[in-house]
């Protein structure tokens, strides 16, 4: 059976194990383990690195003779020294700067490791010698009251206690299985991402020859409720599709556990800067095909709707869009959803001359976009009903007393400073609004 690493592991391994690598001067096995995988990610010398533990320790603790402390504290002080450098030093291999906007977030995320986990374990109870033998499957044992695991190149010790489950583990009748890191170390068997839409391109391809298109960028684990202003330029570290991807994952950028964003327009000449705002950016159909002005948008659906098979049935579904609209009313309050992933959602609606036009607003675009707020930074304002905004979503259709009518499943939303009223004690938060 053959693998795509890149498909599995995008990620730089956590290594908690203590490798081929052995020291000689009585540190506790996983304090040890920590200093290995710290010399492996900085490229480090092991020696400068156990110097620099001692370093810590003396500097943050007063200790001069570590062979006088509890294994236990020497492990916690460790953690202490080596844990934020894992973040710092996480593997950037492979990326590529993708320059452009963020216009919206997916309303839910899913396990990006469900297909990968389901796969390797129906290997392994088909040939649990050849699961093993491709190097990412491991099999816990238990040996001497700690977990150990057996990988492809033989069983390795763990620093974990058998007096319960092991923490990676994944249950296959009586045993537990694992991931496997490319060390041969227990792997979460999760790894929760939410798509981020950004709106632009690979940095020279964007500039050289303007090419702008929507992206899915895959933020995973920890980023994937980080804040994000909508609208706002910036420049992201990203792992580009692969060639041989299908349609889907032609459009999805991965993303490593340091994934951080620099907010700047210092990509493209001065002069031309004003042409990345939202008010450009996002409805100038020289850079794409995204806007629809709102009056418009019921014919957009019925042109651009596609129609896909979930559980036997025909699911019709419209298309992404950008469009602008004056707020007629709007919720800023969260409103119960049993719907929502998170548990709640927004509301507001657009006046159009067809007609209001209805805006679910997800949980997750609450939490993660400050929807109901202007522009970015010091220049950031709650805005107040009557309000013109610029909103990206998914373009839908309703039954209204036996009438279609459009809306919008909202993923993000930018108010433009001269466009927007300052709301001057929280706007309308009432239910009555939904009656």
């Amino acid at each position: 059976m053959s693998w795509k690493e890149e498909d599995e592991y995008i990620d730089e391994e956590n290594n908690t194990g203590f490798g081929e690598k052995k020291l000689s001067d009585g540190f506790p096995v996983p304090v040890a383990q920590r200093m290995v995988a710290y010399a492996e990610r900085t490229g480090k010398n092991i020696e400068e690195v156990k110097q620099m533990y001692l370093d810590y320790i003396k500097k943050e603790y007063g200790v001069e003779d570590y062979t006088q402390e509890d294994v236990d504290i020497l492990i916690d002080w460790a953690e202490q020294a080596f844990v934020q450098t894992r973040k710092q030093t996480a593997s950037t291999s492979g990326t590529s700067t993708w320059v452009g906007c963020f216009i919206g977030v997916a309303d839910r995320t899913k396990d990006r490791l469900t297909n990968i986990v389901n796969a390797n374990v129906k290997l392994f109870k088909e040939n649990r010698a050849e699961a093993i033998g491709t190097g990412r499957v491991g099999v816990y044992e238990k040996d001497g009251g700690l977990w150990s695991v057996r990988n492809k190149d033989g069983l390795q010790p763990l620093d974990e206690s058998a007096d319960s489950e092991p923490q990676h583990g994944i249950k296959v009748g009586d045993e537990y299985v694992c991931l496997l890191t490319r060390k041969g170390m227990p792997s979460p068997s999760t790894r929760m991402g939410r798509y981020a839409y950004f709106l632009g391109g690979e940095e020279g391809d964007f500039v050289k020859n303007s090419n702008i298109a929507v992206w899915k960028v895959d933020l995973t684990d920890d980023n994937n409720t980080m804040n994000l202003d909508i609208g706002r330029p910036c420049k992201i570290p990203v792992i580009p599709p692969r060639e041989d991807a299908n349609d889907f994952f032609k459009t999805v950028l991965g993303t490593y556990s340091n994934f951080e964003i620099n907010y700047s327009d210092d990509f493209v000449p001065e002069e031309v800067r004003p042409l990345l705002q939202p008010v450009s950016y996002w409805t100038n159909e020289e850079f794409h095909d995204m806007y629809v002005r709102l009056d418009d948008i019921e014919d957009v659906f019925e042109s651009k709707k596609e129609k896909t098979n979930i559980g036997g049935r025909s699911v019709t579904y419209g298309p992404l869009i950008i469009t602008k609209g004056t707020i007629n009313s709007m919720n800023t309050e969260p409103r119960d959803s049993e719907y929502d992933p998170e548990g709640f959602n927004y509301f507001m609606s657009l006046s159009s001359m067809n007609g209001d036009v209805d805006c679910w607003i997800p949980g997750a675009v609450g939490i993660m976009t400050n929807p109901f707020q202007a522009h970015w930074g010091e220049q950031a304002f709650d805005y107040a009903e009557n309000s013109t905004v610029f909103v990206f979503g998914r373009l839908g259709m309703k039954d209204r007393d036996g009438l279609m009518s459009p809306k919008i499943t909202v993923m993000g939303i930018y108010g433009h400073p001269r466009r927007c009223r300052k709301r001057a004690s929280g706007g309308n938060t009432g239910v009555g609004q939904f009656e």
